[in-house]
């Protein structure tokens, strides 16, 4: 005799922002796979604006450490600069943590795209390492105390991005060199 089928169990995804209880086959409808393409993009941007700042570390100005801030959305953490000497200090740190890339490979095994894409999301220990050796010599603060020993601060994003930090550093050189 035949057991009734059981229905899966209902689950959030946070792609589509929605509860289902389709399973793992979610991560396979046309709409999950067109809102993580977004999702994705959207978070490259920010890791984009971050990788500006791994390559061109410039000093934090005290007034700008709170609107220098990025939201992860693998580890669900806004991560805030306060208390930072470099822009994006904690990011960088962050997105080349092992608990960063740990999230990064469950969230992409759960929702769908090659694991191909794992260095799109994540700042590698080189980068890191090129980058603290950047900040030494700017002298303004020794760049190796930011190892790990940052603590993230989490809450909730109000909406302002590491591309107003950007904006700024870009029209106070712009204005320097004119």
């Amino acid at each position: 005799m035949k057991e009734p089928s059981k229905k899966s169990e209902i689950e959030y995804c946070k792609v589509c922002r929605l509860h289902h209880d389709h399973g793992s086959r979610h991560k396979y409808f046309p709409r999950h796979k067109d809102l993580l393409s977004t999702f994705l993009d959207r978070f490259r941007t920010k890791i984009a604006d971050v990788r500006f700042f791994l390559k061109n570390p410039s000093v934090l100005r005290p007034q700008e450490q709170s609107q220098n801030r990025v939201w992860c959305v693998f580890c669900d953490e806004d991560i805030v600069e306060l208390g930072s000497s470099f822009a994006c200090s904690k990011a960088i740190n962050h997105f080349a943590s092992s608990d960063h890339l740990k999230n990064v490979k469950q969230f992409l095994s759960k929702n769908g795209p090659a694991m191909d894409c794992i260095d799109d999301f994540r700042i590698s220990e080189a980068n890191v390492a090129t980058w603290r050796r950047k900040c030494q010599s700017l002298g303004s603060e020794d760049a190796s105390s930011f190892k790990g020993s940052c603590e993230q601060l989490s809450g909730t994003s109000n909406g302002i991005s590491i591309r107003y930090h950007i904006q700024s550093f870009l029209e106070l050189h712009i204005m320097v060199h004119i």
